[in-house]
């Protein structure tokens, strides 16, 4: 009779010891699937999670470095120079740049929109220190950029363009996009022209001369500090192309350079190759990659990760030694038969490959159920281990484009797909042989260094 025919004969005779065996290895394949898994899986989370930050980064200002400066009597800060920008957006990994700065202006003439009288107290005006009080106050904000619909109020649907064309990199000079309220206050259509005076401290302020492109309609609420305020109406916003903006006055600058990636993935080699390209001296600016967010994003994620990776070293170890300590309690009780087999002329090799058949066809089949319900039971133990985590992180905050805090939208990863693809299943197949290779090992050694006689004169 071949071994595998015994193999298979004695694991139907032996159903006690066969459902023993065959629940451990259920139990061992299934921590170690899900180990497995759940590493995998959460790999691929934290991509996602890059991706969900968005492939940007922003190049704004330093408060901290801004801070220091002002208190150790620095009284202008170095602005961002177009070059600078221009260079980095130069670098490979960059698909395209948005630039935005904001300045005052005048009236000129102009009409705009006032505060409201029911705003809780009398209108004011911003009163600026060491500038003439008979002076025209500014009351129009002028925003320059160079892609109009990835700004921040259009971006957050606080705009919408409703008439013309938005302003891009290839929008021609002195091209303005304006509230649709102030284009009725003005008389202004499409293709319509008017002036504006820039605000400076110096006094230096340059008018310039702008075409009506397009027309937009704002649906920003304001504060009520902010409705106080003539220059804080969002109907007094005019968005202008970034490069007259910058011939406005000696206050308007480059204020935040957002920087498109190809790839969520070039984050990191981007923000390294840009560093190179900032002034080593008077820079008060620095390159904002989400990293802080991305970290708590992902924090349950790498906890959970490391978990897993701990709990896959304990289960190999304690099960391949549970495992062990039972098949010897097995060769105990089957001394007799060994040795009757082999007193037959059986082969001590061909009585360790019974045994090792054995061991293997119950792991195969533990291993295949394992399989089946481990996408079930490891979804729902990682998605409650992400879940604990998540509520330990707590909520992430983000800085708006002043640089104070706001509640981010964006929350901690508190839940995973799991998936159990080829490489988690080599992964475990092979850690599953090799479980079987020790559970066989020890009992292999003792046949092969027994004497036939010795196991024969031995009773069960």
């Amino acid at each position: 009779m071949s071994f595998f025919k015994r193999a298979l004969i004695s694991i139907w005779q032996r159903k006690g010891r066969t459902s023993l065996f065959l629940g451990l290895f259920l139990v061992v394949f299934l921590l170690i699937l899900s180990g497995f898994a759940i590493q995998q899986s959460a790999e691929k989370s934290k991509v996602d999670a890059r991706k969900q930050l968005g492939a940007e980064v922003r190049l704004k200002r330093d408060n901290d470095k801004i801070k220091e400066a002002i208190l150790s009597g620095k009284s202008s800060i170095t602005p961002l120079s177009k070059e600078t920008v221009d260079q980095i957006s130069n670098l490979p990994q960059v698909k395209s740049t948005l630039i935005t700065g904001e300045t005052s202006a005048a009236k000129t003439g102009l009409k705009s929109v006032e505060p409201e009288e029911d705003a809780g107290t009398d209108s004011m005006s911003p009163s600026m220190p060491g500038i003439d009080p008979n002076r025209e106050v500014p009351a129009f904000k002028l925003f320059g950029t160079n892609d109009l619909l990835k700004t921040a109020d259009f971006k957050n649907r606080d705009a919408k363009l409703i008439q013309g064309e938005a302003i891009t990199d290839k929008t021609p000079a002195n091209s303005a996009v304006v509230e649709e309220t102030f284009a009725k206050n003005n008389q202004l259509k499409l293709g319509d022209t008017f002036k504006i005076k820039g605000f400076s401290l110096d006094g230096e302020e340059k008018e310039q001369q702008y075409k009506v492109i397009g027309i937009y309609k704002s649906e920003k609420e304001v504060s009520a500090l902010e409705r106080m305020y003539e220059m804080a109406q969002p109907e007094n916003k005019i968005y202008v192309d970034f490069n007259t903006f910058l011939k406005t006055s000696e206050q308007a600058s480059i204020d935040d350079a957002t920087f498109y990636l190809n790839d969520p993935l070039q984050v990191d080699d981007f923000v390294k190759d840009a560093e190179t390209k900032l002034p080593t001296e008077s820079n008060f600016f620095k390159l904002d990659a989400y990293t802080e967010q991305y970290e708590q994003m992902i924090g349950p994620l790498e906890k959970m990760a490391a978990f897993s990776s701990i709990m896959i070293k304990v289960i190999v170890v304690a099960g391949g030694l549970i495992l062990t300590f039972l098949s010897l309690l097995s060769i105990r009780d089957r001394k007799k038969e060994v040795g009757i087999l082999l007193s037959l002329g059986e082969t001590k090799v061909r009585v360790i490959l019974q045994l090792v058949a054995e061991i293997l066809l119950i792991g195969i089949i533990s291993f295949g159920l394992s399989l089946a319900i481990v996408e079930t039971t490891g979804q729902s133990i990682s998605n409650m281990m992400l879940s604990k985590q998540a509520q330990d992180v707590g909520p992430i905050t983000q800085e708006d484009e002043y640089g104070q805090e706001e509640a981010a939208t964006i929350e901690p990863v508190d839940k995973m797909k799991l998936e159990v693809n080829k490489t988690v299943i080599s992964q475990a197949a092979s850690l599953g042989f090799l479980l079987i290779i020790i559970t066989t090992l020890v009992p292999s050694i003792i046949i092969a260094r027994t004497d036939p006689k010795d196991l024969f004169a031995q009773k069960e």
